[in-house]
């Protein structure tokens, strides 16, 4: 039933009026209170997207999605393809939609790169303060610190209490890409506010949620104008 939903979802806004769509399976809220059980499979949520993030069901590792090939970030830190049918959590994938580039300097870390592309929306958008954002970034960077995060260690932990003993992982040096998500400040507690990564390296030896980042040469695509979120 809801592989139908979404199908239809995706027909009316993409193929019909040439739009794109966000669609999130679960809350985070439902994520930051412990509970990591699977909403959906990789395969409804991310076939046939751009891009998008997650985590996997049990918290088995991050999820990272490019073009609909999809991979967990397991407490080694080497990705690992993940199959259609494995299950996820919560997950959040972008289909369709008009791109834009935005120029990211040399030297910006996060706050640079958020700093950009508010600039742009703010520039472009008369909305851009309520307007979601599915952003994929490429190429290489003089830093990135990433993290994974082992199972749950006991019942109903919370993602902070897990969180405490994320594994992190440091690079000089780095190249490949970061895809996530630009969403509205102010939330209801069912999305993530701010603007949030995953990453794979071009070699795929690595990756993980991005808490840091210096870029050095990259090209950023943004996809806004006609994305709306959908939560299922």
């Amino acid at each position: 039933m809801r592989d139908a939903i979404l199908e239809r979802i995706r027909n009316t806004f993409h193929l019909r009026y040439g739009r794109g769509i966000v669609e999130q399976s679960g809350g985070a809220g439902a994520l930051f209170n412990g509970d990591f059980s699977s909403n959906t499979t990789a395969g409804v949520e991310f076939a046939g997207s751009r891009l998008g993030l997650g985590v996997m069901d049990g918290l088995n590792g991050e999820v990272v999605s490019v073009k609909g090939t999809t991979w967990r970030i397991p407490e080694s830190g080497v990705p690992v393809e993940v199959s259609p049918s494995e299950g996820i959590a919560f997950g959040i994938a972008a289909h369709g939609g008009r791109e834009h580039q935005v120029a990211i300097p040399a030297g910006c870390n996060m706050s640079g790169i958020l700093s950009a592309i508010d600039a742009y929306l703010a520039e472009n958008h008369v909305d851009h303060e309520d307007v979601v954002c599915a952003v994929e970034i490429v190429g290489s960077f003089s830093y990135v610190l990433l993290r994974t995060e082992a199972a749950p260690t006991f019942p109903e932990e919370t993602l902070a209490q897990v969180l405490e003993h994320e594994i992190r992982f440091e690079f000089d040096e780095w190249r490949g890409t970061l895809v996530g998500f630009r969403f509205p400040d102010e939330s209801d507690g069912q999305t993530i506010p701010g603007l949030h990564f995953h990453a794979i390296s071009a070699d795929q030896d690595s990756g993980g949620h991005v808490h840091e980042v210096v870029a050095t040469d990259v090209l950023a695509t943004i996809w806004v104008d006609e994305l709306h979120p959908v939560h299922c």
